[in-house]
């Protein structure tokens, strides 16, 4: 899927409007005139500047559709990896304490492959090993504190 230039400029002033109108509710540091307002007041017009550039180039080089939808994204196994990846990360997100980072991810990454047409127990086998690989040098070289969840006391 493509985007015009236009829209991504209209995001752009959006989110540097927001940005400004918070950065109006920060308080005033008394006896300075920099506060911290100010970086966040520079950085949204900025955006929101550098938005109306994009809007104004692209209208003026393209006035061609504003969304194109590439033909790879009408294959039904790519919409579906598409919902599993946001919809599973939703679930793994709410459910993270309890299920844990090795098992959620494991289900999450093997559905991942199941999506996008890999259904040998293989795949199974391959989720396993990289996410508990990926668990191990988080928690014990890193010392992230990932949630075992289901496995605690295992890893």
């Amino acid at each position: 899927m493509k985007l015009h230039d236009s829209l991504i400029g209209l995001l752009l002033i959006a989110f540097g409007g927001w940005v400004l109108w918070q950065a109006q509710s920060f308080p005033a540091m008394p006896g300075q005139m920099i506060g911290p307002s100010t970086f966040p007041t520079l950085l949204g017009g900025l955006c929101a500047l550098g938005g109306l550039l994009l809007v104004w180039q692209g209208r003026r080089i393209s006035r061609d559709e504003l969304v194109c939808i590439h033909e790879g994204w009408r294959i039904g196994s790519r919409v579906a990896c598409v919902a599993v990846a946001v919809f599973g990360t939703l679930l793994l997100g709410v459910t993270f304490e309890t299920v844990g980072f090795p098992v959620g991810g494991t289900l999450l990454l093997s559905a991942l492959f199941y999506a996008a047409g890999l259904h040998r127990a293989r795949w199974i086998t391959v989720s396993a090993i990289f996410v508990l690989t990926v668990h191990l040098v988080m928690t014990r070289l890193l010392y992230v504190p990932l949630p075992s969840g289901f496995v605690k006391g295992l890893l």
